[in-house]
């Protein structure tokens, strides 16, 4: 039995995820778990896609993450990381 949200990952994050440290993975995996624990938090900044999804866009540290929550699975979904150069 699930419970909770869980998240996945976009083919692109993970070939990003793949050229990190083993350090930066840790941080990440991080980062991707607790947005799964609060799924209806709002980023920093919201986008939208060409299809009119809402994507929201939050900065963890040096980390700029991209997601959008799917109520309906219970899932978060992270379509984009970004290494932010403070």
């Amino acid at each position: 039995m699930k419970v909770g949200y869980t998240y996945a990952v976009d083919a692109a994050v993970l070939a990003f995820f793949g050229q990190c440290s083993r350090r930066e993975r840790d941080q990440l995996l991080r980062v991707f778990e607790s947005l799964a624990e609060t799924p209806y938090q709002r980023g920093d900044w919201l986008r939208r896609t060409n299809a009119g999804r809402e994507l929201q866009l939050k900065r963890f540290g040096k980390w700029l993450v991209t997601f959008w929550p799917d109520h309906a699975v219970q899932e978060l979904r992270i379509v984009d990381v970004e290494r932010v150069v403070p």
